[in-house]
């Protein structure tokens, strides 16, 4: 086994250790937050002279990484202190440079960070529907569920995303899978008041019994 596989395995091991036990979330997935790096991308921090370094994670995060430091990874889908990988953090702040440049070099679309979130997941929440839109070109799984059950279209709607709702739309997923509340896409954005995706939702609805 290489070094890189063998970090790799370690780094696997870890994260299917640490997924038990956590609380569950509904819509509010662990996010791979960082204030400095929140800050940055609004403009708000003030270096003082000083240089601010972000690790690898943090720069996917930012949009600022490159094929030369994915090179330097010893694993592309190395786990931060709280479970996610790289792409998590790429696809929660909606950074599709990185999100590609990831995927190019390797990183498993279907990673899953603590309750089972995945990285369509985040980019759903998010309403990032360019990302979404590659994820699922490159196999990220459609139908994947987290631990309450929730879908990426679960999390679109809820959001009130309708490009992205259109996006996870076109690769056919399952609009009448239920989480554990019983909810399926449709409820949440009549409860969510998501009206602009409820729209996209109805409308596709009314296209297939018209066919």
């Amino acid at each position: 086994m290489s070094s890189q596989e063998d970090s790799c395995s370690r780094w696997d091991l870890n994260s299917s250790l640490l997924l038990s036990g956590r609380r569950k979330s509904a819509f509010i997935p662990y996010r791979p937050t960082n204030t400095v790096l929140t800050n940055l991308q609004r403009g708000n921090t003030e270096t003082d002279g000083n240089e601010i370094t972000l690790n690898f994670h943090e720069k996917a995060g930012q949009g600022e990484i490159t094929e030369e430091m994915v090179k330097e990874q010893p694993c592309i889908d190395t786990l931060d202190l709280f479970q996610f990988t790289p792409l998590h953090w790429a696809c929660y702040y909606g950074q599709l440079s990185s999100v590609k440049i990831l995927v190019q070099y390797g990183a498993d679309v279907n990673k899953l960070a603590p309750d089972h979130i995945s990285p369509l997941l985040l980019a759903s929440a998010g309403g990032h529907n360019e990302i979404v839109k590659f994820l699922l070109q490159h196999n990220a799984d459609i139908n994947h569920t987290d631990i309450v059950g929730n879908t990426a279209l679960m999390y679109a709607t809820a959001g009130n995303h309708p490009h992205t709702c259109n996006e996870l739309i076109v690769f056919h997923p399952n609009l009448t899978e239920s989480n554990e509340h019983g909810d399926t896409a449709y409820s949440l954005a009549i409860k969510n008041k998501s009206h602009l995706a409820q729209a996209v939702l109805e409308n596709h609805i009314f296209s297939y019994f018209l066919k």
